[in-house]
């Protein structure tokens, strides 16, 4: 479970090299044992051979010996150490008595064989040298025993020459291998390179750059990636320009509406209103006896005196008149409203001095903005101190809110008109709109409207 979710998690540049490494592995481990196999039995059939043929050798040494006589007083009579380069066979001659008379074995400091490993020897399975069966010859001339021949494979210069050549084999594998997974490495990275262009583009897009394209890339199957990617990119930017436009439009035609809706209030009900606080009012000034008229004619200026309240605040909150005289007033008016309503919660308005001249929608939108998060940390936020500020740059306005409420888990939330109407207002405009906030960490609003 461990090695596949680590494999799962791994770059397609690891798994590929990873892969490669583990079939030349096993490449080199079949090919290795494969050798070792040829070479136990080419070593088996070498010494077998050579055997073979040095018996018969010594075979027909000795009958020549036999037929000359004269030849037996001799101390070393097949001069063995003139056989000292005969590397796979050991001979012996022991003289009657039993003691060493002659042997083609070389003298301890001649030796420098570089014999391999036992690990190696064990795994070419081959015996020590001791351990090989022997081969004996009693050697008789006129039928007196003279000595005995003994005959001993050995594996230790085939052995020697094995790993000499093995170990070149190894060196060679290894730098192969070394090579080819450099190789390897650096062409998948050369062909994935693009693949960076790609998530660029692509958390590009995610940030709001809609300018965002891929390149042409020399790979058809990515070139085809890339054609499918800018077309889409072309599409998604058409479509947001046109939802822009439409977005500001309907706030367009909303505000209109929300204007005609204010100017119907105060001419008609206004009006009214006006007119039936006068007509009571002067009835209650008159000297009328009857006490249950005036009792009713106050009652009548108190109840038109409270709708006149009600319809002003909601003229207020369809058109206020003061972004008329500019948004410094007109958001200095609305904080200091809700300061009066809300006295338990500290709060600080910091505006930049540059606000005029910022058209009709850019102020409006401002406004609504902070005007909704008024609302909301009053309802839902139990917020103790609230901060806002209003910058301005050469993009536009930065609008920054932030409470130390209670907060809320974001995955959670079920987006309500308010928080989808700030997002629409300012994405509309083709701004940015970000929301942080977490349980008991409070809430932060950053709004970047252009003007």
């Amino acid at each position: 479970m461990r090695v596949s979710l680590m494999f799962r998690n791994m770059s397609l540049k690891l798994r590929l090299n990873l892969m490669i490494t583990l079939l030349l592995l096993l490449m080199m481990g079949i090919g290795g044992i494969s050798m070792v196999m040829n070479a136990r039995e080419d070593v088996r059939a070498e010494l077998e051979s050579t055997s073979k043929l040095a018996l018969y050798l010594l075979d027909a040494e000795v009958s020549r010996y036999a037929e000359n006589p004269s030849r037996s007083i001799q101390s070393q009579p097949f001069r063995l150490q003139s056989l000292s380069d005969l590397r796979h066979l050991r001979l012996e001659f022991y003289d009657a008595d039993g003691h060493l008379n002659d042997t083609n074995a070389r003298p301890e400091h001649e030796e420098k064989l570089d014999l391999p490993p036992a690990w190696f020897t064990t795994a070419m399975g081959l015996a020590p040298v001791s351990e090989w069966k022997q081969s004996r010859r009693v050697i008789m001339v006129n039928g007196q025993v003279i000595g005995e021949m003994v005959i001993t494979p050995d594996p230790s210069y085939e052995l020697a020459e094995i790993w000499s050549d093995t170990q070149s084999t190894l060196a060679l594998a290894i730098f192969f291998f070394i090579a080819v997974n450099i190789m390897v490495y650096w062409a998948v990275d050369r062909a994935l390179r693009p693949v960076e262009h790609i998530l660029d583009a692509l958390s590009q897009l995610e940030l709001g750059n809609l300018r965002a394209r891929l390149p042409v890339f020399k790979l058809p199957e990515l070139t085809r990636i890339s054609d499918k990617f800018n077309l889409m990119a072309n599409k998604l930017e058409d479509s947001i320009r046109r939802n822009h436009l439409l977005a500001q439009q309907l706030i367009s035609a909303q505000e209109d509406e929300r204007k005609n809706l204010a100017r119907d209030l105060h001419d008609e009900i206004g009006q009214s209103l006006t007119a039936i606080n006068a007509d009571a009012s002067a009835i209650l000034n008159n000297d009328v006896s009857n006490h249950a008229i005036k009792a009713s004619a106050g009652a009548i200026v108190d109840v038109a005196r409270h709708v006149v309240a009600i319809v002003r605040d909601m003229l207020e909150h369809l058109r206020p008149d003061t972004l008329k005289l500019g948004l410094n007033i007109a958001l200095n008016d609305l904080v200091d409203s809700w300061k009066q309503r809300n006295p338990n919660i500290q709060t600080t308005l910091t505006l930049s001095h540059h606000l005029d001249d910022l058209g009709e929608l850019a102020p409006i939108t401002v406004y609504r903005l902070i005007q909704e998060c008024l609302t909301n940390v009053t309802r839902h936020s139990a917020a103790h101190h609230l901060d806002i500020q209003v910058d301005r740059d050469q993009q536009g306005l930065l609008v920054t809110v932030i409470d130390d409420g209670c907060g809320f888990e974001q995955d959670k939330l079920v987006t309500g008109f308010g928080l989808a109407g700030m997002r629409e207002r300012v994405e509309g405009l083709g701004g940015a709109f970000n929301l942080e906030s977490s349980l008991d960490k409070g809430t932060r609003i950053v709004a970047k409207v252009p003007v």
